[in-house]
């Protein structure tokens, strides 16, 4: 594939992903690529939650580019909390979001007296695309409902490097000579651990999905807090209940919870029961449990309508010229779509290459249209869909491509496009992820795979 002939001032470090690829390619030639691939597969722990193939080949990255991105990403966090705390206390930026009364309630108790943490994005994954043309990062969207693979990916980079020490392929050291931990997840939860701990306490924690929907991710984080001395267990949040000052989960008291149901899956438990979030709102209101992440950072931080709302025009006063920079520098031009109309959905119709659909909350890549990818009449009608029903209009980014290595199967070596994800705990980037895809939507619900991400060590 293309590549600079020198480093250029994008994130990716070519010269080692030609460098690596090259030696890859020739080993491939034996056999003892697809072997090493097998037995990192088979020996390793858990990495994935479905089946995708395991490229070998890391995306790497430059060391003093992922650092200016890094900063800028912070930023970003701390302009998310902005938002929130801007919903909790601005009566019109509340009626903009337009949460239903019982969320709004959810939100409120969760939120009194809690202080600074009430506004804490504990754990989020900013996805984004590096531009095709200069790799420029680019924020798509937050994902702060305690996101998938913050335990999974610090795993695929272990098992990527594990396969490339058995071909004997040699990569330079990772930033800072510290790679991914898959137990960064103690970071998230290390005040109610703290706390715990002080009072002679062991640590209780559950990890919160339903029952019979418990992915793996969910049973190997359980795993990694027991491996750490904490009391960790798997828990359907239905049977969560306030009692005595303490959340409990029968008759266990609970310190912490990890809340692993997203946005969209808790809005259907909240359907299907009545009584939920009613529930929810005295477990918040009157127990001291530490919830990652927060339903301020789900509903009001993460909903695509954050995207918009720091672009605003009628909110640009409440940000200052360094916010909107920011905003500028990382997100796409992104506007709410409002059932009063007004020109947005022609420019829409007009421009349909140019443009992104996205519900406010999805999973999977389900809530997202692109212009590009689909028929004039399927466009025509997500705009219509979109304006009545609430959404956000997104520029569209074209994603930079990356060699994706399949050892054993089809071609050796396909160029694909890929993302640029950075997981971010209590504010500060923990460790960088990557997909890759042939389709549109470059998820891996969406026929796409995961890449190790290897920040390289400046020369």
């Amino acid at each position: 594939m293309a590549a600079p002939a020198e480093p250029g001032p994008g994130l990716i470090d070519w010269r080692t992903t030609l460098d690596v690829g090259a030696r890859l390619a020739a080993v491939a030639e034996d056999g003892r690529l697809t072997d090493a691939i097998r037995q990192a597969e088979d020996s390793m722990p858990v990495f994935r939650n479905r089946a995708y193939p395991l490229s070998p080949l890391p995306l790497f990255v430059r060391a003093e580019a992922a650092t200016r991105v890094a900063r800028r990403l912070e930023e970003y966090v701390h302009l998310l909390r902005k938002a929130a705390l801007l919903y909790l206390d601005d009566a019109g930026v509340r009626r903009w979001y337009g949460l239903p009364p019982a969320v709004e309630a959810l939100i409120d108790a969760e939120a009194h007296g809690r202080g600074p943490e009430r506004t804490e994005v504990g754990v989020c994954r900013l996805d984004g695309y590096l531009e095709r043309d200069g790799e420029r990062l680019r924020i798509l969207e937050n994902n702060a409902d305690a996101p998938a693979g913050t335990l999974f990916t610090p795993r695929i980079h272990e098992v990527v490097r594990s396969v490339l020490d058995t071909v004997g392929i040699a990569v330079p050291a990772h930033a800072g000579g510290a790679v991914p931990r898959d137990d960064a997840l103690l970071d998230a939860v290390a005040p109610a651990l703290t706390a715990a701990r002080r009072q002679g306490r062991t640590p209780v924690l559950a990890v919160l999905q339903p029952s019979g929907a418990a992915n793996r991710e969910s049973a190997e984080m359980a795993a990694v807090f027991r491996k750490r001395g904490i009391d960790a267990f798997v828990a359907d949040p239905r049977q969560v209940s306030p009692s005595g000052g303490r959340a409990r989960v029968g008759q266990q008291a609970v310190d912490a919870c990890w809340n692993k149901v997203n946005t969209v899956g808790w809005q259907r438990l909240a359907q299907d029961d009545p009584g939920f979030l009613d529930r929810w709102a005295r477990i918040l209101r009157e127990t001291d449990l530490h919830h990652v992440n927060s339903f301020l950072a789900r509903y009001a931080a993460e909903s695509k309508l954050t995207l918009a709302l720091v672009q605003e025009p009628a909110f640009a006063a409440l940000f200052d010229p360094a916010e909107r920079r920011l905003a500028a520098d990382l997100l796409p031009w992104s506007r709410r779509l409002e059932p009063s109309g007004g020109p947005l959905p022609e420019q829409l119709l007009a421009e349909q290459h140019a443009y992104v659909l996205k519900e406010l909350y999805d999973i999977r890549g389900d809530g997202v249209i692109i212009g590009a990818a689909v028929s004039r009449s399927t466009w025509a009608e997500a705009v219509g869909r979109t304006v009545k029903q609430g959404g956000v209009a997104q520029r569209y980014v074209p994603p930079a491509s990356y060699p994706v290595i399949r050892a054993g199967t089809g071609p050796r070596v396909v160029t694909m496009p890929v993302s640029f994800d950075t997981y971010l705990i209590r504010g500060t980037v923990a460790f960088h992820g990557s997909k890759a895809s042939l389709q549109p939507r470059v998820n891996i619900f969406q026929g796409g795979q995961k890449l190790s991400v290897h920040v390289t060590a400046s020369e």
